[in-house]
């Protein structure tokens, strides 16, 4: 039994990576089952028992982008550092995360779709935004005494700085008028939003 669960999921898994690549570079309409079948392997009786249907695994496919994205900042090393120097070492690694090509068309097939299946909205914010804005509330959790006096509540501060390091550089890319910046620009960028940050919270002491 738990060698034919294993199949299953390892089957599942090949699915939904290569429903994901599709997607990313067909969008949703440019994709069929039966396309997804003939490279994945497996049936469209799977498809439907496992996932629904086409729209199911098009939720699914983005879930597993958005963990796949996400996956580095959990494995981020902060022993030894302070606040400051944590986040601006998170907050380089979300910026490379989020003006990655991979994640920058994730973003717009997701929002694209999500108009018409608020389903597929839910999953990318679920998975992708909110996941992580937790790692800078995890990283700002770890470190209470140096907000302490600071009455904005901490999930509250994780977010605004999650959206303004994933602001004009993702909307630059969404809309074509830059190029993704090299690791050098990254890193000056994410150093300049954290010492913005951290001076408004030191503002409200």
């Amino acid at each position: 039994m738990a060698e034919k669960r294993t199949r299953a999921e390892a089957r599942n898994g090949k699915l939904r990576t290569v429903a994901a690549d599709l997607f990313l570079k067909r969008g949703y309409d440019g994709v069929t089952i039966d396309k997804v079948v003939e490279l994945a392997g497996g049936s469209k009786s799977t498809v439907y028992s496992e996932f629904g249907g086409k729209c199911g695994l098009f939720i699914s496919s983005i879930e597993t982008l958005c963990r796949e994205s996400n996956e580095g900042l959990a494995k981020i090393d902060y022993t030894g550092l302070n606040l400051e120097q944590s986040l601006k070492k998170l907050a380089f690694h979300i910026l490379k995360l989020i003006t990655a090509k991979r994640s920058v068309d994730l973003h717009r097939l997701a929002i694209g779709e999500a108009v018409n299946c608020p389903e597929v909205g839910e999953a990318w914010y679920t998975h992708g935004p909110a996941r992580t804005a937790s790692f800078i509330r995890a990283v700002l959790e770890n470190h209470p005494k140096e907000l302490r006096h600071t009455p904005v509540p901490i999930e509250r501060l994780a977010v605004f700085l999650h959206d303004s390091l994933t602001g004009d550089a993702l909307y630059r890319l969404l809309a074509g008028i830059t190029k993704r910046e090299n690791e050098l620009q990254l890193e000056r960028t994410a150093n300049a939003i954290v010492d913005v940050f951290l001076a408004s919270v030191n503002c409200a002491k």
